[in-house]
C-alpha cells in the first residue's frame, strides 16, 4: 500500500506524520496476526515510532503515546487502513456574529475615528446598548467578517472628510467675519416723510 497520499495543498510535514503512523498501525496489524495481545503491540510499535523527528519539519516530533497509537489505529482501520485516514483533519468554525449587530459596528467605525479595529470593537462592545450582543464575540470573529483593511479605508475616508470640513469650517469663519466688519448688528429704522401734523 502506497504511503504517499495525493491530496493538494496538505503540507508535507502532515504527509510525513501520516505515513509514519500508517507504517506503526501496519506493524500492529502484523503483529496482532501473529497472535500477539493488542496492549503488548501497541507498546511495542509506540516505544519503536514515538518522539521520533519529522525529517520534512526538524522541529516536529511524532507524538505517539500507546494511547494516541491505539486511537489512532481505530481511526486507521476504520479510514480503510489507508494514510489519507490519518490526515488531521482541522474544522473551521464559522463566526457566531449576526449580520445586523456587524452592520452597526461598521456604521460606528465609519462615524468615529478609532486607532484599530481592536479598540473599534472594545469600545462598541463597552457600550450598554451593545454589552449583551456582543457578549462572547471575539476579535478575531470580528474580522473574519469585517477586514482590517475595510476598517482602515474607512478611516482614511473620514480623516480626509475631517480635513475637508476644517477648510470649510474656516471659510466659513472669514466670511462671518468679514459680514460682522462691514455690516450693522441691527438692521436701521426705516425712515419717514415729514408731513402735515395734525395733533391739537
Amino acid at each position: 500500500m502506497k504511503t504517499r497520499l495525493a491530496f493538494k495543498k496538505i503540507p508535507t510535514w502532515q504527509i510525513e506524520r501520516a505515513g509514519k503512523i500508517h507504517r506503526a498501525c501496519r506493524r500492529m496489524r502484523n503483529a496482532l496476526a501473529r497472535g500477539e495481545k493488542i496492549t503488548k503491540a501497541t507498546r511495542r510499535a509506540s516505544h519503536y515510532y514515538n518522539r521520533r523527528i519529522l525529517n520534512s519539519s526538524p522541529s516536529r516530533r511524532l507524538l505517539l503515546t500507546p494511547q494516541t497509537l491505539r486511537r489512532l489505529f481505530q481511526v486507521w482501520k476504520t479510514g480503510g487502513e489507508s494514510p489519507s485516514a490519518l490526515i488531521i483533519k482541522y474544522h473551521v468554525r464559522r463566526p457566531a456574529i449576526p449580520a445586523p449587530l456587524l452592520i452597526r459596528f461598521v456604521n460606528f467605525c465609519a462615524s468615529n475615528r478609532l486607532p484599530s479595529v481592536k479598540d473599534a470593537w472594545q469600545q462598541f462592545s463597552a457600550a450598554r446598548r451593545n454589552a449583551r450582543q456582543t457578549r462572547g464575540i471575539s476579535y478575531g470573529q470580528v474580522c473574519y467578517s469585517f477586514p482590517a483593511a475595510d476598517f482602515y479605508q474607512m478611516q482614511a475616508h473620514l480623516k480626509a472628510g475631517e480635513k475637508s470640513l476644517g477648510k470649510l469650517d474656516q471659510i466659513r469663519f472669514k466670511v462671518i467675519s468679514d459680514i460682522t466688519n462691514h455690516l450693522p448688528p441691527r438692521t436701521p429704522g426705516r425712515l419717514t416723510k415729514a408731513g402735515a401734523n395734525f395733533e391739537i
